[in-house]
């Protein structure tokens, strides 16, 4: 138990996400929303464009989301490698 307490005792992810990677990983999101508000909007059956920019801004964002966490899944992944490859080196 005393090792599972260490584990969970290290914080190591916070040295991966940086501020300057999440204001990147921001603006690729919202450049990200922005393109699939627009590419949604054809496919939105509305009767306004008020009421189908709505809903395919709405649709987008949900997508925006999961691109989002992706990305820092990603990030941390690749981190994770990197770091593991260094110890094997060393």
């Amino acid at each position: 138990m005393d090792k599972l307490q260490h584990i969970m005792a290290q914080d190591h992810y916070r040295e991966f996400i940086r501020k300057k990677f999440v204001g990147l990983s921001v603006i690729l999101a919202l450049v990200f929303w922005a393109c699939f508000t627009r590419l949604l909007l054809p496919f939105v059956p509305a009767d306004t464009p008020g009421m189908a920019y709505f809903f395919a801004a709405f649709t987008a964002t949900c997508l925006t989301g999961v691109f989002f966490l992706a990305l820092h899944m990603f990030r941390l992944v690749q981190q994770e490698h990197s770091k593991a490859r260094q110890a094997d080196e060393s």
